[in-house]
């Protein structure tokens, strides 16, 4: 399986809200750091399925604007939209992929 389909899938499951699915894309010891000065945000597939689930009540979206790839890592311009709000948020997002799995994410917030 391709680093890029790993990151599409979870775009997929999140899209669906479907957390099951959606943290089945990551490592168990996934790192979420927020760029640019690398502060931890989330650590641990646990943490990652507790915050998920307060998210997926607000039937967010993800649209893929741009996406590039380097080595093992996905690049994505992604438009987050709160389902039941409207409220839009532009981000950039780098998947680390090891092992067929997302082992690292930097997200880059305006």
């Amino acid at each position: 399986m391709s680093i890029e389909t790993v990151v599409q899938q979870q775009i997929e499951f999140y899209n669906k809200q479907d957390l099951e699915g959606f943290a089945s894309t990551y490592a168990d010891d996934i790192t979420v750091f927020s760029f640019p000065d690398n502060t931890i945000t989330l650590n641990g597939k646990q943490a990652l399925i507790e915050r998920y689930k307060e998210t997926f009540k607000k039937k967010m979206f993800a649209e893929i604007r741009n996406r590039s790839i380097v080595g093992n890592k996905v690049i994505d311009w992604e438009i987050a939209t709160n389902g039941i709000t409207g409220e839009s948020t532009s981000l950039m997002a780098i998947y680390e992929v090891n092992e067929h799995l997302i082992s690292k994410v930097w997200f880059i917030r305006e």
